[in-house]
């Protein structure tokens, strides 16, 4: 996998530290590009954005900083969970039209952009809102039982939802493979959806289901792990690695 270099998106409340055993298992291997999102990761005095092209502009704009002779954008694996997965998405959409696509892009726990509902969680209030957060299973513990982190964190879940419902729903294709994981079980991405993705890339994307919901599914960060890598190493095989 030489040159190869990373950039992992958060899903909703997440930040830098949203995939630690993933992180743990990359930096070995190449440069790991963490974006900072309003609201959380030193930025806690700016407002999360609500609407989704806003917070791709930011998360561009910090990419693009990033990009230079040492590191280039066909040696860049964009992986994302959830939210994530859309916004690792966005930017490679983004570095196509640029003029080079990344060498892969892995997602997992999302539909893909054209097969999103009209969610809207986001309008809820705040008690029914974290309710529905909590029954994923992906919002850490100690912040929902603390009433102060969890009062901290309303408008970052809020507007992150609120994001994702203002996603354009429309088809994307991209000339690098794209690699997917979906929980069997997962409520808010069907195994059917999760099945159209490999088709938005070139030949020698791949899909896989793993046995359980969307919380079951996140805390497969060496799946995730094992998916980035393959894809770092030999882009259109991954299939046979993980």
């Amino acid at each position: 996998m030489t040159g190869a270099w990373f950039a992992l998106y958060p899903p909703v409340g997440g930040g830098r530290g949203a995939y630690p055993r993933l992180l743990a298992g990359l930096r070995g291997h190449g440069h790991c590009h963490l974006p900072a999102l309003a609201g959380r990761d030193g930025r806690f005095g700016e407002p999360a954005a609500a609407r989704f092209t806003e917070l791709a502009d930011d998360l561009w704009t910090q990419l693009e900083r990033e990009l230079g002779d040492d590191r280039a954008p066909d040696d860049l694996v964009l992986f994302g969970f959830s939210m994530g997965a859309l916004l690792a998405t966005e930017m490679a959409v983004r570095l196509q039209r640029r003029g080079a696509g990344p060498r892969a892009l892995v997602v997992a726990g999302c539909p893909p952009p054209h097969l999103l509902t009209g969610r809207t969680v986001h309008t809820l209030p705040d008690a029914e809102l974290v309710a529905a957060l909590a029954a994923q299973g992906t919002m850490p513990q100690f912040v929902l039982d603390d009433p102060e982190l969890r009062a901290m964190m309303l408008p970052v879940w809020r507007a992150d939802r609120a994001a994702v419902a203002t996603h354009p729903r429309r088809p994307v294709v991209l000339d690098c493979p794209v690699h997917a994981m979906g929980g069997t079980e997962d409520p808010l991405a069907h195994e059917a959806d999760i099945a159209a993705w490999p088709r938005m890339g070139r030949p020698g994307s791949s899909l896989r289901g793993v046995p359980g919901d969307h919380a079951a599914l996140l805390e497969r960060q060496d799946l995730m792990l094992a998916a980035v890598l393959a894809a770092a190493d030999h882009p259109t095989e991954v299939r046979t690695r993980w």
